[in-house]
């Protein structure tokens, strides 16, 4: 019985406890006035909503230091409300992404020139380096830069699994949201902003030039005087050298027709020479004509046909018989064959250069006419009585130019005719100097071979002019 009593009276007690406990937490929710009351949190979230947002930076009071620094206020703000939570965000490294192959191989700032250290100064910041944007670019620089290298290699290239090309293409921001997003748009902006025309232009369509010309003139004297008494005897001499040379050429696809016509007209005034004042030394006029039609690289069909006579009569010394005289003679040829043509120049110097062009005419027929019958016709190749002549055989035709430098060029023409029985050789060496540009110097060297004319009892079949000359000299 007092058990019982006993137990009874331990749960009365323990029944007091917890209806006072309860009857506390119960009052703690409530205020004074019976109003109930707000727990830590909402008590902290009341307070940050009660403090002031400061909308613009002059509604802070600012004042200066010791020193004389602007102290800014702290304001407390949090960018996160209460109700928002880490819990469920995975920070994560941009390294560790998956791989894409965006096909970029070399470096952004790939240099060729070698860096000098030498030459290399301190670097100036105004800002110090940490305080920028550089950690935060160098290491999105070393980022990409182990992304690259795992792709680029090949043991890895199992793991690539992703290919930017078959990727959907990245959303562009529309040009006129950045310009309303651009704060400094206003900043940079006019009020009355200058309108500028655009000025139409008249097209002009240049088109190709198909025909090209140059010329070459000169005009040079050259004298030597010997007196009576000279202990090797000799004649005094006057020598005016008149030249001119104008090429036309005309080159299309692979059609091609060059023109030449050259002029060459030297005067000499001998004392010694009682018949005549004035002599023609030379007396050259001579037109080439050749169509070419390219094959391959250097080579091409080519037609030629070269005309040659003179204008004037010469005489030799003392005397009255005519060595030539117009058409007298008058040479043609005509040849079928290939031509190789080579133009180099040298990266050395800008100005020398190398024009060959080398004509070989399996085919080519020979043909000469003397019109004067006052002019011996076997000096030409012909028969005592005959005034034209006809030959078939082959020709060899090689025209060279070669520019040492801006001043200094040689110029050369060789010819070679056969109709299997005689062989008729031309040689024609010209070197200029030039000392401005209109004045210059000449030196030429004129050979000929032919073993169908008179042999002479000296020099046989080879026959020789060499002249040495200054004076005027233009090119265009």
């Amino acid at each position: 019985m007092k058990n019982s009593l006993y137990y009874i009276l331990i749960s009365v007690l323990l029944l007091l406890f917890s209806s006072s406990s309860y009857a506390e937490s119960v009052n703690s929710k409530f205020n004074d006035n019976g109003i109930p009351a707000y727990t830590k949190i909402e008590k902290k979230v009341l307070q940050r909503e009660e403090m002031p947002v400061f909308q613009n930076d002059s509604v802070l009071v600012y004042t200066r230091g010791a020193n004389g620094l602007i102290i800014v206020p702290p304001v407390e703000w949090d960018p996160f409300p209460y109700n928002v939570s880490f819990r469920d965000t995975v920070i994560y490294d941009p390294q560790f992404l998956p791989i894409v192959f965006d096909g970029k191989i070399l470096p952004p700032r790939l240099s060729f020139i070698p860096k000098d250290s030498k030459l290399e100064g301190p670097k100036f910041h105004l800002i110090p380096e940490e305080n920028t944007f550089a950690p935060l670019i160098k290491r999105a620089e070393v980022i990409h830069a182990r992304r690259k290298n795992f792709y680029m290699d090949m043991s890895n290239i199992g793991d690539v699994r992703y290919n930017a090309s078959v990727l959907k293409s990245i959303p562009k921001l529309n040009e006129e949201d950045a310009t309303k997003r651009n704060f400094l748009h206003n900043l940079i902006a006019t009020d009355d902003a200058i309108q500028v025309t655009p000025v139409e232009m008249a097209k002009i369509d240049p088109g190709f030039i198909y025909w090209v010309k140059s010329g070459e003139h000169a005009l040079q004297i050259a004298q030597n005087h010997i007196s009576d008494n000279w202990y090797s005897g000799g004649n005094s001499s006057f020598f005016i050298r008149n030249s001119h040379k104008v090429a036309l050429n005309y080159a299309k696809d692979k059609v091609t027709f060059n023109n030449t016509m050259e002029w060459r007209l030297n005067l000499q005034a001998t004392p010694s020479d009682k018949e005549h004042d004035v002599n023609i030394s030379e007396d050259l006029f001579r037109l080439e004509n050749i169509l070419g039609y390219k094959a391959y690289n250097n080579w091409s069909y080519s037609t030629r046909l070269e005309t040659k006579t003179q204008f004037f009569n010469t005489y030799p010394l003392n005397s009255r018989d005519k060595y030539t005289s117009f058409l007298a003679p008058l040479v043609m040829n005509a040849s079928i064959g290939m031509a190789y043509k080579l133009e180099k120049k040298y990266k050395s110097d800008k100005a020398k250069k190398l024009d060959l062009v080398l004509s070989l005419s399996p085919l080519s027929v020979n043909y000469i006419y003397v019109r004067d019958e006052n002019v011996d016709e076997t000096r030409f190749g012909l028969e005592k009585g005959e005034r034209a002549l006809t030959e078939v055989g082959s020709l060899v035709n090689t025209n060279l130019t070669f520019k040492f430098s801006r001043y200094m060029s040689w110029s050369s023409r060789f010819r070679y005719f056969t109709n299997y029985k005689r062989v008729e050789v031309e040689f024609e060496n010209k070197f200029d100097m030039m000392f401005t540009r209109l004045f210059s110097t000449t030196i030429s060297l004129n050979t000929r071979f032919d073993d169908n004319v008179p042999r002479d009892k000296k020099l046989g079949y080879l026959q020789i002019n060499q002249l040495i000359s200054f004076g005027l000299n233009y090119k265009w």
